[in-house]
């Protein structure tokens, strides 16, 4: 599977109703990952508890190869 990561932005939320939000690790929400998977563009989201907020590009290929591989299976 060949996959290059082509975009990564992180999504914060204030966890205090009415605050604001700030990007911070306090507020982190969670990733959106545009990636190039096999010559197909895919967009696939990760929540705060699949991914961490500090993470590198190694780290992100294979969360998105477990994702893959997670759809398949179903």
């Amino acid at each position: 599977m060949n996959i290059i990561i082509k975009e990564s932005k992180i999504q914060f939320k204030s966890p205090q109703i009415g605050q604001p939000t700030r990007a911070v690790e306090e507020h982190y929400n969670g990733r959106r990952i545009i990636a190039v998977v096999d010559g197909q563009e895919k967009m696939l989201r990760f929540k705060k508890d699949e991914m961490p907020f500090i993470v590198d590009e190694d780290e992100m290929i294979l969360a998105i190869e477990q994702r893959l591989a997670e759809e398949v299976a179903q």
